[in-house]
């Protein structure tokens, strides 16, 4: 069997369309910490738990309390339904991406998801992107601060549903420069979602195959069969 493994933001689901970022009023809402700033590209490890603790430890010295992250979860669940609520602003799906989803479940590759976000809010965007994710495998920030570290526990989850030992081969489908990274790093395939005017910059880090969305299910499911790992370019 032939594993498909999944990130979430900017992949599955697109950005939330609010005018805050949802993220960062989360903390300053739950932990009183004022004037958050995160900058994903400078961080070595792009996930919640990652940057929570970061943003604490800068605040208070110390890592945050396993309350204190319920509490930014909850805080960040409310202000997505606030969205949804009051201005009918919900996360959206990718174009295709849940019909790509069924159609390689019915084709017989194994599907996986690995996340740097949360379960709770990513099970959140997941439900209201219209994503077909209950029954897959999955690991996000919950379980590790490294995205490569995620993903292997994803695919040790998703080796367990499906009573394997390994897959015949795994590709990871992502869309930012930190995922080239991981998958540099455990040598997978990589099919990249992005926008045409950032294909040259994914080619020129080694990106293999680059899609717009998933629209043009044959076109993806074509890059899952004939992508790469990326290669380290001069």
């Amino acid at each position: 069997m032939k594993l498909v493994m999944f990130d979430m933001d900017g992949t599955l689901t697109d950005a939330f369309a609010i005018e805050e970022n949802c993220y960062v009023r989360a903390m300053q809402d739950a932990l009183g910490i004022p004037n958050v700033h995160i900058d994903w590209h400078s961080y070595p490890h792009t996930s919640s738990t990652y940057c929570l603790d970061t943003v604490v430890q800068k605040a208070h010295g110390r890592l945050a309390t396993p309350e204190e992250a319920r509490a930014v979860q909850a805080r960040m669940i409310e202000i997505m339904e606030e969205a949804t609520r009051r201005h009918g602003r919900r996360t959206q799906q990718v174009p295709g991406a849940a019909a790509a989803v069924r159609e390689l479940l019915r084709l017989g590759y194994g599907v996986a998801i690995a996340s740097g976000d949360w379960e709770a809010t990513a099970r959140h965007k997941l439900a209201s992107g219209g994503i077909p994710f209950e029954n897959l495998p999955a690991a996000y920030s919950d379980v590790a601060y490294a995205r490569t570290e995620i993903m292997r526990v994803a695919l040790a989850r998703a080796a367990a549903h499906h009573g394997c030992t390994s897959f015949e081969r795994v590709v990871y489908v992502g869309d930012a420069d930190w995922d080239v990274r991981a998958c540099r790093e455990l040598d997978w395939p990589l099919v990249v979602v992005g926008h045409d005017t950032e294909s040259a910059r994914f080619k020129n880090q080694g990106v293999s195959h680059v899609i717009p969305h998933y629209l043009e299910i044959t076109s993806f499911l074509s890059a899952i069969e004939q992508a790469t790992a990326p290669r380290q370019t001069a």
